[in-house]
């Protein structure tokens, strides 16, 4: 599996977007299948939509670690060495933990074509 660069979020930056905005507020790992996963969580606000209000809590996914924090991107902000999770019934169990344990709705995984360099 390729590894890849990943881009840290800023945390508690509220991010404005078509229909309301979202922020991610915490960021931490998980232990699976001996490996550590890297994933964040956070919130999204629908209050600018002209189909109602709405929001939910979410998780994303970023992958498993292979270098944790080890450098910056051209924004200042931490990047680490990912190796995205592709196997469907990983990312199923995975999705299964983060529901129950960070309390959210909705669990996004980070997929090689959102990468924007490699290591």
């Amino acid at each position: 599996m390729e590894v890849y660069k990943y881009s840290h979020p800023k945390l508690g930056e509220e991010i404005e977007a078509i229909s309301g905005h979202y922020s991610t507020e915490r960021e931490g790992q998980i232990a699976y299948n001996g490996r550590q996963v890297c994933y964040s969580t956070g919130y999204s606000i629908v209050d600018t939509s002209c189909c109602g209000p709405g929001g939910c809590g979410f998780a994303f996914v970023a992958g498993y670690i292979v270098h944790w924090k080890n450098g910056k991107d051209n924004h200042g902000s931490d990047t680490s060495d990912i190796e995205p999770i592709t196997d469907s019934g990983e990312k199923q169990e995975i999705r299964n933990l983060l529901t129950k344990s960070a309390h959210v709705q909705q669990v996004n995984f980070w997929t090689p074509q959102t990468a924007v360099f490699k290591p």
